[in-house]
């Protein structure tokens, strides 16, 4: 098994509602990297920023850990992100409900474990702050 490293969700400042990214905290700063959706309202697009710290944003507001995961799958989890659908069909889904949808497929893909209470915990923490659109 490969070291593991913190897999946390970014907060940030953002007008209508608060903007979230799932944030790979790697030790060598070339593996950061942050997952979010970008772009307007019914109007979103992915981006996966490798050499990306969640930290270094002044718009950060809180850094949530969700829990640790293997170094060694994080390619893996980039492509489960860019394999999750965007859905602009829906009126009140964001960047929010994007983190929470790659969350649940890193679930069912086992690099997360949903058995696990300390991640258990932590995820109902970060769905609890979801917000819907005014």
């Amino acid at each position: 098994m490969s070291p593991t490293i913190p897999l946390s969700v970014a907060i940030y400042e953002n007008p209508g509602i608060l903007h979230w990214s799932l944030f790979i905290e790697a030790e060598n700063d070339d593996a950061k990297t942050k997952i979010h959706v970008l772009g307007a309202r019914r109007r979103y697009f992915p981006v996966i920023s490798p050499r990306s710290d969640a930290r270094n944003s002044d718009s950060l507001i809180e850094l949530l850990p969700l829990c640790q995961v293997e170094e060694g799958k994080i390619e893996i989890i980039k492509n489960i992100a860019y394999d999750t659908p965007i859905r602009n069909d829906l009126d009140d889904w964001s960047c929010q409900d994007y983190v929470l949808n790659i969350v649940d497929r890193l679930e069912e893909a086992l690099i997360l474990n949903p058995e696990d209470k300390d991640y258990i915990r932590n995820k109902e923490a970060v769905a609890a702050k979801r917000e819907s659109w005014p």
